[in-house]
């Protein structure tokens, strides 16, 4: 999620440093969150973040929701609009993550908070899941991935706007120690690796570019399926409280705007 390495239009053109400080960045994510994971700290900093959460229940699950990778694949296919290279990178960020995540969590294997500890040790908001696979947090990646692909959509005329995107992601990543779900280093491991995934598919466009492919009215037509099928995971999934229902039914309403839009946007730049 570093500054500086984005362009307006999430062209090839961004910085090969910056591009390098967001991939180290991630790694040192990724390696703080294992050395965390594996330190007496874990276990104290999730305890005394339960001992003084502050704010309301609302305001945390609305929070894990934004992280939900289903609800981020839609909202970023939404803001990519028509634009090629844009699509790219969000297609290109999702499919890195949805293999890296589950390959981490399959090989590392670690027992999530309500998996070793007694339940009154922690102030449980909704149901989340106890079971294990919980290094490193699926949402925490998406929250980064977020953060760092709206980042290369906007920020390099407006790199004020980087400040507000990397709170939001952290924002996230806290929701998912406030709910019980995580450990602190699952989420600083997540947000490491969806800093790198992020990075990485900005890469892959710049040397394997899908951009003039997504950009044609067939890849519209597979792009609106692909959104109707992720509105219909959402609704699938259960919702924890009015938060959870209206941060997805925002989502769902944007994409609903914006594919209405884009026959017509396609129209003026073709008049």
């Amino acid at each position: 999620m570093a500054p500086g390495w984005g362009s307006e239009r999430a062209d090839t053109g961004a910085r090969p440093a910056g591009r390098r400080a967001a991939v180290w960045c991630g790694i040192l994510g990724l390696a703080l969150g294992l050395g965390l994971h594996a330190s007496p700290w874990d276990r104290s900093l999730l305890l005394a973040l339960h001992q003084g959460r502050p704010g309301p229940d609302a305001l945390w699950l609305g929070l894990t929701q934004l992280g939900d990778s289903a609800l981020v694949g839609l909202l970023l296919l939404a803001l990519a609009g028509a634009d090629g290279v844009r699509r790219a990178l969000v297609l290109k960020t999702w499919l890195l993550g949805a293999v890296l995540s589950p390959l981490l969590k399959n090989l590392i294997n670690s027992p999530r908070p309500l998996a070793v500890l007694e339940p009154g040790l922690l102030q449980v908001i909704g149901q989340p899941p106890a079971g294990f696979h919980a290094m490193p947090s699926g949402h925490s990646l998406a929250a980064a991935a977020l953060a760092g692909v709206l980042g290369l959509f906007w920020a390099r005329r407006r790199p004020w706007l980087w400040a507000p995107l990397v709170l939001l992601a952290l924002a996230i990543g806290c929701s998912r120690m406030a709910v019980g779900a995580h450990w602190p280093g699952d989420v600083v491991a997540g947000l490491g690796l969806g800093t790198l995934v992020v990075a990485l598919a900005h890469t892959w466009e710049q040397r394997r570019p899908w951009a003039q492919a997504l950009a044609s009215r067939r890849a519209d037509a597979a792009l609106l399926v692909l959104q109707a099928l992720l509105v219909f995971a959402l609704w699938r999934q259960p919702q924890e409280g009015a938060a959870m229902t209206l941060a997805s039914a925002a989502v769902a309403l944007l994409a609903l705007v914006c594919a209405l839009q884009r026959p017509l946007l396609r129209e003026r730049s073709h008049g």
